[in-house]
């Protein structure tokens, strides 16, 4: 590594982030100050200016991050353990391949890539460097949602035989680069919809064997605004899911059916929202509330906690690859308006 010290000799992982937009402001920042495993070291971005505030904005430490402009030379910085990729969804492959060949530990926000031929060569490259990679399905780590994995894949609910999850960001349109498919790719299922699928994959313990899928866009827009997908998985689960940014007054929920019980979580797909979660099983319903409020500070933390003790992040690269995989077979579905299905 380039790192003065290797991660699992420290007891913080030293951060840079890349991409100062909303999400690194609002919760990457903030999750990593709140860390007691992670300290942010340095920021970059294209505009100096714009680094440099970010950077007396968020102070973890004693003294502000180090500002850079330049992507290769924050990664020159011997200080930087592990970068968070926050920018625009075509950019990630290269930078997560740069990070690779640098000894950088990589946590990237969704998608992995664009191409399924750049995801596969992010999971390749950071395999061949050593490096742990990890995805921002910030999801997994909503309250409960871990116990109803469990109870799910441990037969708690019978045979799982129908999952639905709803996901929306409200009324609140693609903006920006969101909404240019060559810096995107997909609109609201990149956004938003990819945490659904993950979620499931979570959750079922299973992988999707074929998608269907009808998308909407609102005028002007030449990305999806609105996705409604069918999904078959390999153990027979049917799934549906709801992925839009066009209603006002969404149900965010999760829905899982088996043969003997059921997981009910309302308002709990979505990060920053107080729900409750249900679990039916044949002894019985326990519901309680559950809360999404905390799930990047979670996800960073789990992510240095998986370096500094060397052992697997959850999510993982090659989650990661197997939603690109998805989508490309999503975006597939769409334009040939057929079922697609999904190698095993």
């Amino acid at each position: 590594m380039s790192s003065a010290a290797s991660p699992d000799s420290q007891q913080q992982l030293r951060w840079a982030i890349a991409g100062l937009g909303r999400i690194a402001s609002s919760q990457i920042a903030p999750a990593i100050a709140a860390c007691e495993n992670s300290t942010l070291t340095a920021v970059v971005s294209r505009d100096m200016d714009r680094a440099v505030e970010f950077a007396r904005s968020h102070v973890t430490g004693t003294s502000p991050a180090r500002a850079y402009d330049d992507y290769a030379a924050m990664l020159a910085d011997p200080a930087v353990d592990a970068v968070y990729i926050a920018t625009p969804n075509a950019l990630h492959a290269g930078q997560v391949v740069a990070a690779a060949a640098a000894g950088k530990q990589v946590l990237c926000d969704k998608p992995l890539a664009v191409t399924l031929a750049d995801a596969q060569q992010c999971v390749a490259e950071c395999r061949k460097a050593g490096v742990r990679l990890g995805i921002t399905f910030q999801t997994r780590n909503h309250d409960g949602l871990a116990e109803a994995a469990e109870v799910v894949r441990g037969g708690g609910i019978g045979t799982v035989t129908i999952a639905e999850v709803t996901m929306s960001g409200g009324r609140n349109l693609p903006r920006g680069w969101r909404t240019d498919p060559g810096l995107a790719g997909l609109g609201t299922l990149n956004n938003i919809g990819v945490h659904a699928f993950d979620l499931l994959r979570y959750l079922t313990g299973s992988e999707v064997s074929e998608v269907a899928a009808l998308t909407g866009s609102e005028p002007g827009y030449e990305v999806d605004t609105t996705a409604l997908v069918l999904l078959r998985f390999a153990g027979g689960t049917l799934a549906y899911v709801n992925a839009n940014q066009s209603v006002p007054h969404s149900r965010d929920d999760i829905v899982v059916y088996g043969t003997e019980g059921r997981i009910l979580g309302r308002n709990l797909s979505r990060p920053g929202r107080d729900g409750r979660l249900s679990i039916i099983t044949p002894d019985g319903e326990r519901e309680f509330p559950a809360s999404s409020r905390d799930a990047y500070r979670r996800t960073v933390g789990a992510f240095a906690d998986a370096v500094l003790r060397g052992h697997a992040p959850s999510p993982a690269g090659e989650d990661g690859l197997r939603s690109v995989e998805l989508t490309t077979a999503i975006a597939e579905a769409i334009s040939g308006r057929r079922v697609v299905p999904l190698p095993g």
